[in-house]
């Protein structure tokens, strides 16, 4: 009997670790880019610049080859000015973590009025500091063929 409530007591302890693993996921990189995402489809300049950093470097390689960058204040209020006709969709999202440190690769459709625009990929590089992940650079690429509909819209 003893036996049993040590390995009750060493399966809970491993599945409370777990769920600390889990909640640090959910409270992570991903979730301040859900959070990102999340603003441009409420078009809200508050939730956006909550997780990106002041000094965010944004650069989208055009379909032309082009490098086009663009600032913190250009990226907010074109969003702004988007008045929630843009909608975002990730799907198979990689993240990787070292310590306050990580990466997303995150494949994406993006939707204008409901209708698909472009997709891409967004590479997404994060730092945490203590007020928590912070998006430090977002590179996206941009194609309007063969873009898959994660929503069936």
């Amino acid at each position: 009997m003893l036996k049993l409530g040590v390995l009750a007591v060493l399966v809970s302890l491993g599945t409370a670790g777990l769920d600390v693993q889990r909640q640090q996921v959910a409270d992570g990189p991903r979730a301040a880019v859900d959070q990102l995402f999340l603003g441009v489809r409420m078009a809200n300049e508050t939730i956006l610049r909550e997780v990106l950093a002041p000094d965010v470097r944004f650069a989208v390689l055009t379909p032309e080859g082009q490098i086009e960058p663009q600032t913190l204040d250009g990226f907010v209020r074109a969003v702004a000015a988007s008045a929630g006709a843009w909608n975002e969709q990730l799907y198979d999202v990689e993240v990787r973590i070292d310590d306050a440190m990580a990466s997303i690769w995150a494949p994406y459709t993006f939707y204008l009025n409901g209708r698909i625009s472009h997709c891409g990929v967004n590479s997404i590089e994060l730092l945490e500091d203590t007020d928590g992940w912070k998006i430090t650079q977002i590179s996206d690429t941009r194609r309007t063929e063969g873009c898959p509909d994660p929503l069936g819209a």
